[in-house]
């Protein structure tokens, strides 16, 4: 997860898109997280954007 943060952080993709800023959330699971942790994904996208 860590070397995942980092490329993340590293692109600073909100530079490059200024007008289209996102949020990156870590769920701690493998990447049939979102089947496994259903609840958990749902509560993220639930969330407004700013």
């Amino acid at each position: 997860m860590a070397m995942q943060d980092r490329l993340v952080a590293d692109a600073d993709a909100d530079a490059l898109t200024p007008n289209n800023p996102y949020d990156v959330y870590t769920l701690g699971t493998s990447h049939a997280g979102f089947i496994l942790r259903a609840a958990e994904v749902a509560a993220i996208l639930d969330q407004p954007s700013l």
